[in-house]
């Protein structure tokens, strides 16, 4: 669906001489993400308003979408698949906020977060066999996913110390999901082996 809007608005720039048709896939792609990403957030915000946690909710995308672009993960295998299992996650992550808010749940979570933590500090980053990481990409991607991951961890820290749950909870679900995606990435390259 995404890529689909994507190659339409590329041709319609394209037919009206706005770009050259030379660089059409660079174009579809950047158009592919800039959209995935508008569409996203929009979800995750209709889910915070849906959810009474709006604020939770930008703070969660923000966290997650900072360390998702670095570390890496598992990737779907059709376009249709991502779609739904992105939108099922970003849903279910701001469940578990909800809930986390409502039952105040800190030290499970807390406990959670630092296995999280700890599977991302070591798997990091993950690239796909579709678009491997040279040497140099792979150790820039892993200081940038650290230097991240220690950021988001500091505000963990801060929001507990102060009692920021509407801080915490999300810093601490954007690391729970990153860690699951990048162990089943991990899994998924070892079966592929």
């Amino acid at each position: 669906m995404i890529s689909n809007i994507a190659s339409k608005v590329v041709k319609k720039l394209i037919d009206h001489s706005v770009i050259d048709d030379t660089e059409q896939e660079l174009y579809v792609y950047g158009f592919f993400i800039l959209i995935s990403q508008i569409l996203y957030f929009t979800l995750t915000i209709m889910f915070g308003i849906l959810l009474d946690i709006v604020l939770e909710s930008v703070i969660f995308y923000v966290a997650f979408q900072f360390i998702r672009r670095y570390a890496g993960g598992i990737h779907a295998s059709s376009e249709l698949k991502c779609e739904i299992v992105t939108t099922t996650s970003i849903f279910l992550c701001l469940l578990c906020i909800k809930l986390c808010e409502i039952n105040n749940i800190q030290m499970p979570i807390l406990v959670l977060t630092i296995i999280a933590a700890v599977s991302i500090f070591i798997l990091c980053p993950l690239d796909t066999p579709e678009k491997p990481l040279t040497k140099e990409e792979y150790k820039y991607f892993r200081k940038i996913s650290w230097v991240i991951l220690l950021l988001i961890m500091l505000a963990i820290c801060i929001g507990w110390h102060f009692k920021l749950e509407f801080i915490m909870y999300p810093c601490c679900m954007s690391l729970i999901l990153e860690s699951i995606l990048l162990v089943l990435g991990k899994i998924k390259r070892l079966i592929k082996k």
